[in-house]
């Protein structure tokens, strides 16, 4: 992980001065271990609950654009 702007800017300069296919190999296996925390995290999408029923007026598509044909 990148602990400042420079931390990564030098990471991101080291990746450039590799070799096409020696890049592709490490992108791939960064993405490959990003997946897996993120299955170690159980990331579960929050849900918005709460509030009433709208009382803000119309949403249809007449009423927020008028007449002109958008």
């Amino acid at each position: 992980m990148a602990h400042d702007l420079g931390h990564l800017e030098r990471l991101v300069q080291e990746l450039a001065e590799l070799a096409p296919e020696e890049r592709a190999r490490v992108v791939s296996e960064a993405a490959q271990r990003g997946r897996r925390q993120l299955r170690r995290a159980k990331f579960a999408v929050p849900i918005l609950k709460g509030g009433t029923a709208w009382v803000g007026g119309e949403l249809r598509r007449e009423e927020l654009y008028g007449d002109d044909g958008r």
